[in-house]
């Protein structure tokens, strides 16, 4: 489900057929598996990224999204230069960023939300001081710059602050002013609000959108935060173990026409059941859950069908069950994303 560049704009980042493969040692039990490792490894290797294709136009704000272990934070690493693919090759900015050129490192920026970039033991003033002489940026733009991005970050009463002793809120907003400080055209962002609380997250994703509207920059952010996507990203890349397979708008993921049924039922069927008495396939029926303490309440079934299918489903339902409520729902990118991860998991040979 693949595609190319969504408009006709020269790209700022491409990738074509980017595999990389990890290769690591096998271990075999016991102190003759540890004598043996020594002797005669054996290794074993895992594909991160299967031939990895796309194109990103300048400006644009993109969301790179997959379960764990689908190759996100391997791809930024290559896009950002920490490491290189195993083949295939990827531009950006029209740099081999592999290479880390001086003037390519002057221009991206890389932000993980799990990874403090920042000392810790100074306070936020002096790190951004430090980040000035080392990307030799003007004093007048610097002023300008950090007085921008304090406020609209609202951190300037932590400016004097050591890192250590700031919340992870406020922490992160550090990380990113001291990212950005020096104006990059390309943004890596790898699960920047991660951990934070609603209204952190909330601020650091007006934030972004902003930035991203005045000042222009490419942005890819990876993120489990369905708020941060649906917000942010006028673009979703997803990866499957190692596989782009979808490259588009997030609109396009909810296919039109396409309704969610929820019901309660008396009985407890099982989703073969489900599926047998329906006729729609296993992967378009979810089985909700109980609730903590409601173990013996009804469980709350969802069928994803189109619209015309409701009335007949419903009158089926109706004849070989009792049903105790039912509702109409509109489809979220949260609900459709879920459903390509519990694909994959479903899928033989699939890894856990």
């Amino acid at each position: 489900m693949a595609h190319g560049s969504l408009s006709g704009g020269l790209p700022i980042i491409e990738a074509r057929d980017i595999r990389r493969v990890f290769r690591s040692t096998r271990k075999g039990e016991g102190l003759q598996g540890a004598l043996r490792l020594l002797a005669r490894p054996e290794y074993q290797e895992h594909d991160a990224l299967k031939g990895v294709s796309f194109r990103l136009e300048p400006g644009s704000f993109n969301g790179l999204i997959g379960a764990n272990g689908a190759g996100k934070t391997t791809l930024l690493k290559i896009l950002s230069g920490l490491i290189p693919p195993t083949s295939g090759e990827a531009r950006v900015l029209g740099f081999d960023p592999f290479k880390r050129s001086v003037e390519f490192r002057r221009r991206i920026s890389l932000v993980m939300g799990q990874k403090a970039q920042l000392w810790w033991d100074l306070p936020a003033i002096d790190a951004f001081d430090l980040i000035r002489a080392i990307y030799e940026i003007p004093m007048k733009d610097y002023r300008e710059r950090l007085h921008t991005l304090s406020e609209l970050l609202d951190v300037k009463r932590h400016l004097n602050t050591q890192i250590r002793r700031l919340s992870l809120g406020e922490r992160m907003k550090m990380e990113l002013i001291g990212a950005i400080l020096h104006w990059p055209s390309v943004i890596f962002l790898d699960e920047p609000t991660i951990g934070l609380d609603v209204l952190a997250a909330q601020k650091l994703r007006e934030f972004l959108r902003v930035f991203n509207l005045k000042e222009k920059a490419t942005i890819i952010l990876t993120s489990h935060n369905m708020d941060d996507i649906e917000r942010l990203c006028s673009r979703v890349l997803i990866l499957r173990s190692g596989e782009l397979i979808y490259d588009g708008r997030p609109a396009g993921l909810i296919k039109e026409g396409e309704s969610r049924l929820r019901v309660r039922l008396r009985e407890s069927p099982s989703l073969e059941d489900l599926s047998r008495l329906s006729g729609l396939p296993a992967a378009a029926i979810q089985i909700d859950a109980p609730e903590e303490g409601e173990e013996n309440a009804a469980k709350a079934i969802h069928f994803t069908l189109k619209q015309e299918q409701i009335v007949p489903l419903l009158q089926l339902l109706m004849q070989n069950l009792h049903v105790i409520d039912m509702g109409i729902e509109e489809q979220s990118l949260e609900q459709v994303i879920q459903r390509l991860y519990e694909d994959e998991r479903n899928t033989p040979g699939a890894r856990p």
